[in-house]
């Protein structure tokens, strides 16, 4: 079967697209943990700008989707037996990072937003809204790692 010019480039432009795409998963694949440490030090940015003494290390997961349907990275926290979640809250159309802080049986005990931004959207955010993201995220603790979840700690 011998194929028109037309079918050609079509096929032609098709391998393009497949080659780009390809490409670019493949370098997003391999930058996960510069990205990851780019995104640990700009959480511990955050918490000096707020005045917070604690600082996050090393990563225990990134970027995965759980049963919980939360996205995010869990770090662990120095010198504590606490790990933080960090993930985005999205009001209003806009995306704001924070970080939650889960204590060793999948309790959150706080959200620390970690931008001004993000600040005013946890002050504007309904009380039910805000549960929802804590049991979401002890839910996410309780499928990963070592923390159990279970209750709604960190209620306002």
């Amino acid at each position: 079967m011998k194929l028109q010019p037309e079918q050609r480039s079509l096929l032609l432009c098709l391998a393009w697209i497949g080659a780009v795409v390809a490409a670019g998963g493949l370098l997003w694949y391999a930058t996960q943990p510069y990205r990851t440490r780019l995104l640990a030090a700009a959480v511990n940015k955050a918490l000096v700008r707020n005045g917070d003494t604690r600082r996050v290390g090393s990563v225990l997961s990134s970027g995965g989707f759980s049963a919980a349907a939360v996205r995010g990275s869990w770090f662990e926290v120095l010198n504590s037996g606490h790990r933080a979640f960090v993930f985005t809250v999205m009001r209003s159309g806009a995306a704001s990072a924070c970080a939650a802080l889960v204590d060793g049986s999948g309790k959150v005990e706080s959200i620390i937003p970690l931008s001004p931004g993000a600040g005013q959207v946890m002050e504007e955010l309904p009380p039910p809204l805000y549960r929802f993201y804590v049991q979401r995220v002890e839910k996410a603790a309780g499928n990963n790692a070592s923390g159990a979840a279970g209750g709604t700690g960190g209620a306002r």
